[in-house]
């Protein structure tokens, strides 16, 4: 992976925590109980926001905090930037893809496409797509009962 200092890591960090504690204040209080439901969600916002602080000042102080970023060789490749750049864009894709062609077609196209960037076999791909597409479905849509969302080929399944 692209090494990051320590500096940039843990400020990334803090942001994180100061954004989830901010939107946990603008959770809803429930009735007369005693934790509120911003509590922990607030608590751990606070917490990442101090770790991260914390990591940002001790690699200020020790003088690790240059440079931001080291290039590694595995990055000069092509087909490995492409491999590493396919986990979050396909964690995009379903989110734009699966409530339009449902669960069952964006679940297939993801982990095949992912399959096929991290340079698994064409056929091999497609059968280990399939397979856990399959075991997935019946997974969380049959056994657990998670309403998944519904495309062209849920319609005529139970």
């Amino acid at each position: 992976m692209l090494k990051v200092s320590d500096l940039v890591s843990g400020l990334a960090i803090a942001g994180l925590g100061i954004f989830i504690f901010v939107q946990s204040r603008s959770f809803p209080a429930i009735g007369n109980i005693a934790v509120a439901p911003s509590f922990y969600p607030g608590l751990i916002g606070a917490v990442l926001a101090l770790c991260g602080l914390a990591l940002a000042g001790a690699a200020l102080l020790r003088g690790a905090a240059l440079p931001l970023f080291v290039r590694p060789a595995w990055f000069s490749k092509p087909a490995n930037v492409v491999a590493v750049l396919a986990v979050p864009a396909s964690i995009v894709a379903y989110g734009l893809l699966s409530p339009r062609i449902g669960f069952l077609a964006t679940s297939f196209l993801v982990a095949s496409g992912l399959l096929l960037a991290f340079r698994v076999r064409v056929l091999t791909s497609l059968i280990t797509a399939f397979l856990v597409t399959v075991a997935l479905y019946l997974i969380f849509a049959i056994t657990f009962r998670v309403p998944l969302p519904y495309g062209v080929i849920e319609r005529l399944l139970p």
